[in-house]
């Protein structure tokens, strides 16, 4: 029984609990087995006398792979998310211990009593939390090894030292925290019903830390983590899987980002009109004529919109997964699709992957056995059971059942209606849910609903990313909602349902930069939230939040057209959305070398200061791309604190710098954006536009952040256009009345400015050879 306030009224498909039916089994001694190039194999005995395998092989020249392995568990249908990699190592044996030498990584093993521990390429050392007893003599940390639980299934978990200074992040979107120190976390994808709880809508099971390394656990299962909580000198990982696979990775958090994705896969980066504004109808009855509407306001506003979002209701009610457009709301709904697309507009339309029991093909679906089955006791035969059937949207639509998308019929047939509500010309679709598969349910391919939940977000947005790119002959990006390891491969995702309320804000802000810290850097948030209306002081707020995130969205269960909050918010609104418009050459080349790197667009504070204290607590705040701090209003007046990392900090509207590293408290009038631009850079713009569109890029402003301390002399900065047109610009002045511009790539007509200033300093036409700019304003800038 559970005593959520909202369990009552909505689904939630909980994790099977780990519950023990037997005492904890360590692993005590080890033999080697096999020694090579390519690690080692350990036969190993635990204290109660079970036998096994441990294997530890190189992944990368900065990452082990550690795998554990009963000799009596059975093998169970199961799919790795882990990209499998050979690297070399070299392997030392010595009485007693064995130890693995690899480019920047040292395991050591002792072999009896078992530990391992882990050095760095700086000596700095990780090891393994092996016998922690309390006066009593009983364990307070579960150290490496199994437990029997009393479903059957074998718990493997281990446990490493936390350092009394050290910090953890990650794991998927968090909304409890950016720091996860002192909690205890489950990865399980689940409807997290609304965005200040526990749970989450998505869940990664890579974990970093403050002192240089990192976890990824490979496994669909929903892996526990106990960071310092039950025990505040050691974090503990549990994972209820037949094995126990995880990588362990040393480095910065870049460079561990770095190696999530070689192990995982590169984020997809999205087209480059998907970086401008997404304007919602809403979650509420919707037509073409209302659609039209909005597009018609949207340009009598000249708002900047690149996409306009149809929710649930360009369905059918109560079919809300058939992937048919209400023709009786939208009677033509291809000409309304290229009227918008005539404007610039695409479309992006909503999708989930229930099927209500009053759909015209529940029937055909059923008789097909293409939706996932219950169990019948310790059955694994999808064929035995009944169909699985459930109120996943609670008393608001009909039952419906989940397809089984490790059917291939199931897939063929849903790959059918996908490309059917593509064929409307639609650019994108919205894959929303996806987190509702049942622990005792069981799939086509024998998978158990516990293996299945977390992969079953993965295989939805898989599917719908090759319908995508297969129909529009371009991109795969999905706007997804639930998500697992390697998720970033379909692009964006948003952060599902939060409150109008500035509480909600906040958690989101963290839920998004923790997702950065996961491995995922394009996310986005329902400017205003989804649930209720904001007053328009906190409209305005979100929205400037909104349109310095990864990608802006404007959706919630009312209005959140700008123009409803009346004229003061709209015209803060309107300021905010044509500042992203500008710097749309830095977001997409930002966007750029985030997928290269694997690190975030949203970067936070931890991430390029682990070291320093204060980057720790500020956690409202993150960095856009390098040259941009963001630091989003959270509660209303328009004061906040603002750590301000080393170097020098100047307003974008000009203004007195701050030199950090420090915190200073910040007063922002209503349609002043939360945004500081980093002495040095040289940010590159243009002039707003109602499209980002997908064009290469014009005319461009560089924007040449000197510092007033030490006034630099060369700057330099990277124009990416989306056909993959790099062009490298640098701008030098080697003397106070003479400037130097350079471009290495295409030529392009080049304006320099100063942060605040409202026309260029300058103007010239550069086209590879160093260009020197005339009427140059001299020594007084």
């Amino acid at each position: 029984m559970s005593l959520h306030p909202r369990d009552r009224a909505a689904y939630v498909a909980p994790p099977p609990p780990l519950t023990p039916a037997g005492p904890v089994d360590p692993v005590v001694t080890a033999y080697v087995a096999e020694a090579g190039a390519h690690g080692v194999s350990l036969n190993v005995r635990t204290a109660r006398g079970r036998t096994g395998t441990l294997r530890l092989c190189p992944a990368t020249g900065s990452a082990a792979r550690i795998t554990l392995r009963m000799s009596d568990v059975l093998t169970s249908p199961r799919i790795s998310v882990v990209n499998e990699s050979v690297h070399g190592c070299t392997v030392e044996r010595s009485p007693g211990t064995v130890t693995l030498r690899l480019e920047a990584l040292r395991v050591e093993i002792r072999l009896s009593p078992f530990t391992m521990s882990l050095t760095d390429r700086h000596g700095r050392t990780v090891r393994q939390a092996t016998d922690v007893r309390d006066p009593d003599d009983h364990l307070t940390v579960l150290p490496f090894g199994v437990t029997e639980l009393a479903d059957g299934r074998l718990a493997h978990h281990d446990s490493w030292i936390a350092e009394p200074d050290e910090h953890f992040y990650g794991l998927g979107e968090r909304f409890t925290g950016l720091d996860l120190r002192g909690q205890r976390v489950q990865c399980w994808v689940q409807d997290a019903l609304g965005s200040t709880g526990t749970r989450s809508y998505k869940a990664v099971p890579f974990l970093l830390s403050s002192r240089g390394y990192a976890v990824l656990v490979d496994t669909t299962t929903p892996a526990s983590f106990d960071l310092a909580h039950h025990n505040t000198g050691a974090w503990t990982v549990i994972v209820p899987d037949e094995e126990l696979d995880y990588y362990l990775i040393t480095g910065t958090p870049g460079e561990c980002l770095a190696a999530y994705r070689d192990l995982t896969g590169p984020a997809l980066l999205p087209p480059k009109w998907a970086f401008g504004p997404w304007i919602s109808g809403g979650f509420r009855r919707d037509s073409a004529e209302e659609v039209r509407d909005r597009a018609r306001r949207i340009r009598e506003h000249r708002f900047p919109c690149d996409v306009l979002h149809i929710d649930t209701y360009w369905q059918p009610h109560g079919s809300w997964s058939d992937m048919r457009w209400d023709t009786e709301a939208f009677p033509d709904p291809r000409g309304l699709v290229e009227d918008l697309a005539a404007e610039g507009l695409h479309v992006s339309l909503w999708m989930n992957p229930y099927i209500g029991v009053d759909s015209p093909y529940f029937t055909e679906v059923k008789r097909n056995g293409w939706f996932l089955r219950t169990r019948t006791g310790t059955d694994t035969d999808s064929a035995s059971g009944d169909t699985w059937v459930g109120r996943l949207w609670g008393d608001a639509h009909p039952e419906t059942a989940l397809l089984d998308l490790t059917h291939p019929g199931a897939v063929d047939w849903f790959r059918g209606r996908i490309r059917e509500a593509l064929a409307s010309g639609a650019s994108v679709l919205k894959t929303d849910f996806g987190e509702a598969v049942p622990a005792d349910a069981v799939a086509h391919n024998g998978m158990t609903g516990d293996r299945l939940h977390n992969l079953y977000p993965l295989l939805y947005n898989d599917l719908v990313a090759e319908v995508t790119r297969e129909v529009t002959a371009s991109h795969g990006l999905t706007w997804g909602r639930s998500t697992w390891t390697g998720g970033q491969r379909h692009g964006a995702k948003w952060t599902g349902d939060p409150r109008a309320s500035w509480q909600d804000l906040a958690s989101t802000l963290r839920a998004g930069l923790s997702l950065s810290l996961s491995g995922h850097p394009f996310w986005s948030h329902d400017i205003g939230g989804f649930h209720g209306t904001p007053d328009a002081e906190l409209f305005v707020r979100w929205a400037q939040f909104g349109l310095l995130s990864p990608l802006s969205r404007f959706h919630g269960t009312t209005s959140r057209l700008p123009w409803d909050f009346g004229e003061e918010a709209y015209a803060a609104v309107l300021h905010a959305a044509r500042l992203r418009m500008s710097l749309l050459p830095y977001l997409y080349a930002a966007a750029v070398e985030a997928v290269r790197t694997g690190e975030p667009l949203a970067r936070p504070m931890p991430l390029d200061h682990p070291d320093r204290p204060d980057s720790h607590a500020a956690d409202l705040q993150y960095l856009l791309g390098p040259g941009l701090l963001v630091a989003p209003l959270y509660a209303p007046g328009g004061r906040r604190q603002v750590w301000f990392p080393p170097g020098e900090w100047l307003p974008y509207q000009g203004g007195a710098p701050v030199t950090g590293p420090c915190w200073h408290s910040v007063d922002l009038l209503l349609p002043t954006a939360p945004l500081w631009l980093r002495a040095g850079s040289l940010l590159l713009t243009t002039a707003p536009a109602d499209r980002a569109g997908s064009a290469p890029f014009g005319e461009v402003t560089a924007v040449w952040v000197r510092p007033r301390a030490t006034p630099s002399r060369t700057a330099r900065s990277v124009l990416y256009d989306e056909d993959g047109t790099r062009t490298v610009i640098t701008a030098h002045r080697p003397h106070d009345d003479h400037l130097t511009l350079r471009t290495e790539g295409r030529g392009l007509r080049l304006h320099v400015a100063a942060p605040g200033r409202r026309h260029a300093l300058a103007t010239a036409e550069v086209d590879g050879v160093p260009t020197d700019v005339d009427a140059w304003p001299g020594a007084d800038w």
